[in-house]
């Protein structure tokens, strides 16, 4: 590959990448937000199985240092939790897992478009 050439190939590599969107993508805050903290509420149900919500609390709390009050603020989606939060449950569901609840058996595209500014 010519050094000439590496503008185009970087360019066909992101329109690859973006499946064909365009690269202005904006994020719809609102939705990513409550799409988010759903897909979380899931993930801490499975990795902190219990019979109700408190039950979840109850048991994350110790494990994440916070307190229950919090984690069942996240189950009702009225807060989002920091990053550290979600790779502490990610990591204790395992990668395939946590991509089957994230996804939920939604393509890329359906999620961007749900998520994207219309």
């Amino acid at each position: 590959m010519s050094l000439s050439s590496l503008p185009r190939v970087l360019s066909s590599g992101v329109k690859f990448l973006l499946n064909g969107r365009e690269k202005s993508f904006v994020v719809n805050r609102v939705e990513a937000r409550e799409l988010a903290r759903g897909r979380f509420a899931e993930a801490l149900r499975e990795a902190f199985p219990g019979a109700s919500d408190n039950e979840v609390a109850r048991l994350a709390a110790p494990v994440l240092g916070r307190s229950e009050r919090q984690i069942q603020n996240w189950l009702s989606g009225m807060s989002s939790p920091v990053i550290e939060d979600v790779y502490t449950v990610c990591a204790i569901l395992g990668v395939w897992k946590t991509m089957e609840i994230l996804t939920s058996d939604r393509t890329r595209n359906d999620i961007l478009g749900q998520i994207g500014q219309r």
